[in-house]
């Protein structure tokens, strides 16, 4: 895992830097209090989308075999990283959401009364580059985990300081 430090940036500043990027993702706690809103991340060009539509998991278009749960357990499991406790939380991984009609996936439901919107049942993009800040510190950083790289040198080749 690659970890800089950058000069603070209000993250809202950051966005409009970023807008342009793909998959544009921000996850803001600018609440300032220690327990409900010390962190927010910036994060954008995930390296691999993973989406559940009418029950069927695929990951960058092509079909997954089998229970979804177990498929994104699987695809979790293969970029695993071990967290530091000296940074923000959220350190690269998966973002994005779960809708309420997953249900089905868990359980067997009669269809509902009222259509859906056409829209998937999960979308969960996954990112190997962060920008996280911290609003107590006024802190920020670049954090890059080399994925989806399984090689340590080639991880390390694709972070920001291997290149």
């Amino acid at each position: 895992m690659h970890v800089r430090e950058l000069q603070w940036i209000e993250p809202v500043t950051a966005i409009h830097c970023l807008a342009h990027r793909p998959h544009l993702t921000f996850l803001d706690s600018a609440a300032r209090h220690e327990l409900l809103g010390r962190y927010s991340y910036l994060t954008c060009e995930p390296f691999s989308t993973y989406m559940v539509a009418d029950g069927q998991a695929s990951c960058n278009g092509e079909a997954l075999a089998g229970d979804p749960w177990r498929a994104l357990r699987r695809l979790l499991a293969k970029y695993r990283e071990e967290p530091r406790p000296d940074l923000p939380p959220f350190q690269g991984g998966a973002a994005g959401f779960l809708a309420y009609d997953l249900n089905r996936t868990l359980e067997r439901l009669s269809a509902p009364a009222v259509p859906g919107q056409g829209l998937p049942q999960s979308i969960l993009h996954f990112y190997d580059v962060v920008v996280s800040f911290d609003h107590r510190d006024d802190r920020c950083w670049i954090v890059s985990t080399g994925w989806p790289e399984q090689d340590p040198g080639r991880r390390r080749a694709r972070t920001p300081a291997g290149r």
